[in-house]
Protein backbone atom coordinates (compact mmCIF):
# COMPACT_ATOMS: atom_id res chain seq x y z
CA UNK A 1 0.00 0.00 0.00
CA UNK A 2 1.42 3.44 -0.90
CA UNK A 3 2.43 5.74 1.96
CA UNK A 4 0.31 8.76 2.95
CA UNK A 5 3.00 11.02 1.49
CA UNK A 6 2.88 9.17 -1.84
CA UNK A 7 -0.90 9.46 -1.91
CA UNK A 8 -0.70 13.20 -1.23
CA UNK A 9 1.86 13.66 -4.01
CA UNK A 10 -0.28 11.58 -6.35
CA UNK A 11 -3.39 13.67 -5.69
CA UNK A 12 -1.46 16.91 -6.08
CA UNK A 13 -0.15 15.66 -9.40
CA UNK A 14 -3.66 14.74 -10.52
CA UNK A 15 -5.05 18.12 -9.51
CA UNK A 16 -2.23 19.89 -11.33
CA UNK A 17 -3.03 18.04 -14.55
CA UNK A 18 -6.79 18.66 -14.47
CA UNK A 19 -6.52 21.95 -16.47
CA UNK A 20 -5.08 19.85 -19.31
CA UNK A 21 -8.56 18.38 -19.74
CA UNK A 22 -9.67 21.74 -21.13
CA UNK A 23 -6.52 23.38 -22.46
CA UNK A 24 -4.66 20.30 -23.68
CA UNK A 25 -7.45 18.79 -25.77
CA UNK A 26 -9.01 19.80 -29.07
CA UNK A 27 -12.47 18.40 -28.27
CA UNK A 28 -14.56 16.60 -25.63
CA UNK A 29 -13.51 13.15 -26.81
CA UNK A 30 -9.84 13.97 -26.31
CA UNK A 31 -10.58 15.50 -22.88
CA UNK A 32 -12.23 12.24 -21.82
CA UNK A 33 -9.23 10.28 -23.07
CA UNK A 34 -6.95 12.44 -20.93
CA UNK A 35 -9.25 11.92 -17.93
CA UNK A 36 -9.33 8.10 -18.09
CA UNK A 37 -5.56 7.87 -18.53
CA UNK A 38 -5.06 10.26 -15.60
CA UNK A 39 -7.47 8.15 -13.56
CA UNK A 40 -5.63 4.94 -14.41
CA UNK A 41 -2.25 6.46 -13.51
CA UNK A 42 -3.55 7.91 -10.23
CA UNK A 43 -5.28 4.71 -9.07
CA UNK A 44 -2.26 2.63 -10.09
CA UNK A 45 -0.18 4.74 -7.69
CA UNK A 46 -2.81 4.46 -4.96
CA UNK A 47 -3.28 0.68 -5.25
CA UNK A 48 0.32 -0.19 -6.13
CA UNK A 49 -0.71 -2.34 -9.13
CA UNK A 50 -1.50 -1.60 -12.81
CA UNK A 51 -5.04 -0.34 -13.23
CA UNK A 52 -7.13 0.42 -16.33
CA UNK A 53 -9.97 2.93 -16.48
CA UNK A 54 -13.21 3.56 -18.39
CA UNK A 55 -15.82 6.31 -18.31
CA UNK A 56 -19.42 6.91 -19.29
CA UNK A 57 -20.92 10.39 -19.76
CA UNK A 58 -24.67 10.96 -20.08
CA UNK A 59 -26.07 14.38 -21.05
CA UNK A 60 -29.62 15.45 -21.80
CA UNK A 61 -30.30 15.49 -25.55
CA UNK A 62 -26.80 14.16 -26.29
CA UNK A 63 -25.52 10.76 -27.38
CA UNK A 64 -24.11 8.72 -24.50
CA UNK A 65 -20.30 8.92 -24.54
CA UNK A 66 -17.80 6.28 -23.41
CA UNK A 67 -14.02 6.33 -23.17
CA UNK A 68 -11.33 3.92 -21.99
CA UNK A 69 -7.61 3.55 -21.57
CA UNK A 70 -7.72 0.86 -24.24
CA UNK A 71 -10.10 -0.87 -26.63
CA UNK A 72 -10.84 -3.50 -23.98
CA UNK A 73 -11.94 -1.08 -21.26
CA UNK A 74 -13.93 1.08 -23.68
CA UNK A 75 -15.68 -2.07 -24.89
CA UNK A 76 -16.52 -2.99 -21.28
CA UNK A 77 -18.05 0.48 -20.81
CA UNK A 78 -20.21 0.01 -23.91
CA UNK A 79 -21.19 -3.53 -22.93
CA UNK A 80 -22.65 -2.23 -19.66
CA UNK A 81 -25.13 -0.19 -21.65
CA UNK A 82 -26.09 -3.30 -23.66
CA UNK A 83 -26.52 -5.77 -20.76
CA UNK A 84 -27.92 -3.20 -18.32
CA UNK A 85 -25.57 -3.92 -15.40
CA UNK A 86 -22.04 -3.26 -14.21
CA UNK A 87 -19.96 -0.89 -12.05
CA UNK A 88 -20.69 2.28 -14.01
CA UNK A 89 -24.46 1.80 -14.03
CA UNK A 90 -24.53 0.74 -10.38
CA UNK A 91 -22.45 3.74 -9.33
CA UNK A 92 -24.80 6.08 -11.20
CA UNK A 93 -27.98 4.48 -9.90
CA UNK A 94 -26.98 3.71 -6.32
CA UNK A 95 -24.77 5.21 -3.62
CA UNK A 96 -22.11 6.37 -6.07
CA UNK A 97 -19.74 3.49 -5.32
CA UNK A 98 -19.72 -0.06 -6.68
CA UNK A 99 -16.84 -2.42 -5.86
CA UNK A 100 -16.20 -6.05 -6.76
CA UNK A 101 -12.95 -7.40 -5.32
CA UNK A 102 -13.18 -11.01 -6.41
CA UNK A 103 -14.96 -11.37 -9.74
CA UNK A 104 -14.79 -15.18 -9.73
CA UNK A 105 -16.75 -15.55 -6.48
CA UNK A 106 -19.00 -12.47 -6.52
CA UNK A 107 -22.32 -13.33 -8.15
CA UNK A 108 -23.56 -9.81 -8.94
CA UNK A 109 -23.82 -8.71 -12.56
CA UNK A 110 -24.33 -12.26 -13.82
CA UNK A 111 -23.98 -11.36 -17.50
CA UNK A 112 -21.46 -8.53 -17.23
CA UNK A 113 -19.20 -10.53 -14.88
CA UNK A 114 -18.49 -12.97 -17.71
CA UNK A 115 -17.05 -10.14 -19.82
CA UNK A 116 -14.84 -9.09 -16.90
CA UNK A 117 -13.51 -12.62 -16.55
CA UNK A 118 -12.88 -12.91 -20.28
CA UNK A 119 -10.92 -9.65 -20.13
CA UNK A 120 -8.81 -10.97 -17.23
CA UNK A 121 -10.03 -8.52 -14.59
CA UNK A 122 -10.56 -9.76 -11.03
CA UNK A 123 -11.23 -6.45 -9.27
CA UNK A 124 -13.40 -3.54 -10.45
CA UNK A 125 -14.48 -0.27 -8.87
CA UNK A 126 -17.17 2.14 -10.11
CA UNK A 127 -17.42 5.72 -8.82
CA UNK A 128 -19.91 8.44 -9.73
CA UNK A 129 -18.69 11.96 -10.55
CA UNK A 130 -20.65 14.83 -9.07
CA UNK A 131 -21.73 17.01 -12.01
CA UNK A 132 -24.38 19.61 -12.76
CA UNK A 133 -28.06 18.74 -13.14
CA UNK A 134 -28.85 17.08 -16.45
CA UNK A 135 -25.37 15.56 -16.70
CA UNK A 136 -24.03 12.40 -15.10
CA UNK A 137 -20.76 10.50 -15.38
CA UNK A 138 -18.94 7.64 -13.70
CA UNK A 139 -15.47 6.13 -13.77
CA UNK A 140 -14.71 2.41 -13.61
CA UNK A 141 -11.30 1.06 -12.57
CA UNK A 142 -10.17 -2.46 -13.49
CA UNK A 143 -7.33 -4.60 -12.09
CA UNK A 144 -6.13 -8.10 -12.90
CA UNK A 145 -5.47 -8.99 -9.25
CA UNK A 146 -8.23 -9.66 -6.70
CA UNK A 147 -8.75 -7.53 -3.58
CA UNK A 148 -7.28 -4.39 -5.17
CA UNK A 149 -9.97 -2.00 -3.92
CA UNK A 150 -10.26 -2.22 -0.12
CA UNK A 151 -11.96 0.62 1.75
CA UNK A 152 -8.80 2.79 2.18
CA UNK A 153 -8.14 2.73 -1.58
CA UNK A 154 -11.80 3.46 -2.33
CA UNK A 155 -11.66 6.45 0.01
CA UNK A 156 -8.60 7.82 -1.78
CA UNK A 157 -10.18 7.07 -5.16
CA UNK A 158 -13.18 9.19 -4.17
CA UNK A 159 -10.75 12.06 -3.63
CA UNK A 160 -9.61 11.68 -7.22
CA UNK A 161 -13.19 11.66 -8.53
CA UNK A 162 -13.80 14.98 -6.76
CA UNK A 163 -10.85 16.46 -8.66
CA UNK A 164 -11.92 14.79 -11.91
CA UNK A 165 -15.48 16.11 -11.55
CA UNK A 166 -14.21 19.69 -11.22
CA UNK A 167 -12.14 19.27 -14.35
CA UNK A 168 -14.98 17.69 -16.32
CA UNK A 169 -17.40 20.43 -15.26
CA UNK A 170 -14.91 22.99 -16.60
CA UNK A 171 -14.59 21.11 -19.90
CA UNK A 172 -18.37 20.91 -20.34
CA UNK A 173 -18.82 24.58 -19.46
CA UNK A 174 -16.20 25.60 -22.00
CA UNK A 175 -17.75 23.34 -24.65
CA UNK A 176 -21.18 24.82 -23.97
CA UNK A 177 -19.79 28.36 -24.25
CA UNK A 178 -18.05 27.46 -27.49
CA UNK A 179 -21.25 25.97 -28.90
CA UNK A 180 -23.23 29.07 -27.97
CA UNK A 181 -20.60 31.30 -29.61
CA UNK A 182 -20.66 29.14 -32.74
CA UNK A 183 -24.46 29.22 -32.86
CA UNK A 184 -24.44 33.00 -32.44
CA UNK A 185 -21.88 33.39 -35.21
CA UNK A 186 -23.94 31.17 -37.50
CA UNK A 187 -27.08 33.16 -36.68
CA UNK A 188 -25.32 36.47 -37.39
CA UNK A 189 -23.98 35.20 -40.71
CA UNK A 190 -27.39 33.82 -41.66
CA UNK A 191 -29.12 37.09 -40.73
CA UNK A 192 -26.51 39.09 -42.66
CA UNK A 193 -26.97 36.97 -45.80
CA UNK A 194 -30.74 37.40 -45.62
CA UNK A 195 -30.51 41.14 -45.04
CA UNK A 196 -28.12 41.65 -47.97
CA UNK A 197 -30.33 39.49 -50.21
CA UNK A 198 -33.34 41.58 -49.17
CA UNK A 199 -31.41 44.70 -50.16
CA UNK A 200 -30.77 43.20 -53.60
CA UNK A 201 -34.46 42.35 -54.05
CA UNK A 202 -35.52 45.81 -52.85
CA UNK A 203 -33.21 47.46 -55.40
CA UNK A 204 -34.34 45.19 -58.24
CA UNK A 205 -38.08 45.36 -57.50
CA UNK A 206 -38.37 48.77 -55.84
CA UNK A 207 -40.17 47.17 -52.93
CA UNK A 208 -40.08 47.37 -49.14
CA UNK A 209 -38.00 45.22 -46.82
CA UNK A 210 -41.13 43.33 -45.74
CA UNK A 211 -41.98 42.61 -49.39
CA UNK A 212 -38.42 41.34 -49.94
CA UNK A 213 -38.61 39.03 -46.91
CA UNK A 214 -41.94 37.75 -48.20
CA UNK A 215 -40.38 36.92 -51.58
CA UNK A 216 -37.51 34.99 -49.91
CA UNK A 217 -39.93 33.21 -47.54
CA UNK A 218 -42.14 32.05 -50.41
CA UNK A 219 -39.11 30.78 -52.32
CA UNK A 220 -37.92 28.97 -49.18
CA UNK A 221 -41.31 27.31 -48.70
CA UNK A 222 -41.65 26.40 -52.38
CA UNK A 223 -38.17 24.84 -52.60
CA UNK A 224 -38.30 23.38 -49.08
CA UNK A 225 -34.94 24.92 -48.16
CA UNK A 226 -33.89 27.32 -45.41
CA UNK A 227 -34.14 31.08 -45.82
CA UNK A 228 -30.36 31.35 -45.64
CA UNK A 229 -29.92 28.99 -48.61
CA UNK A 230 -32.32 31.04 -50.71
CA UNK A 231 -30.48 34.23 -49.72
CA UNK A 232 -27.07 32.71 -50.51
CA UNK A 233 -28.37 31.63 -53.92
CA UNK A 234 -29.42 35.23 -54.67
CA UNK A 235 -26.04 36.58 -53.55
CA UNK A 236 -24.11 33.98 -55.55
CA UNK A 237 -25.67 35.38 -58.74
CA UNK A 238 -24.44 38.93 -58.12
CA UNK A 239 -21.95 40.24 -60.74
CA UNK A 240 -19.09 40.30 -58.23
CA UNK A 241 -20.11 37.06 -56.51
CA UNK A 242 -21.43 36.65 -52.98
CA UNK A 243 -20.09 39.15 -50.41
CA UNK A 244 -18.29 37.82 -47.32
CA UNK A 245 -20.64 37.42 -44.35
CA UNK A 246 -18.13 35.64 -42.10
CA UNK A 247 -17.68 36.99 -38.55
CA UNK A 248 -14.40 36.46 -36.74
CA UNK A 249 -14.66 35.42 -33.09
Amino acid sequence: MPTAKAVTIGMASAEGLIPDLATGAKDLSESLEILVHLGAATLSRLAGVPIECALVLNRVKCVKTTAGTGTQTERLARLEQEVGEGPLLEALAGTGTAAMNHVATDFRWARYRLYLQDAGFNSVLGLRLSLDEGTEAALAFFAASPQVFPLPVIAEARGFTDIAARGLRLVLELQSASTRASDLQSALESRTSIDIACGVIMAQNRCSYNDAIDIISKASSHRNVKLRKVAEGILANLPGGAPDTHFEH
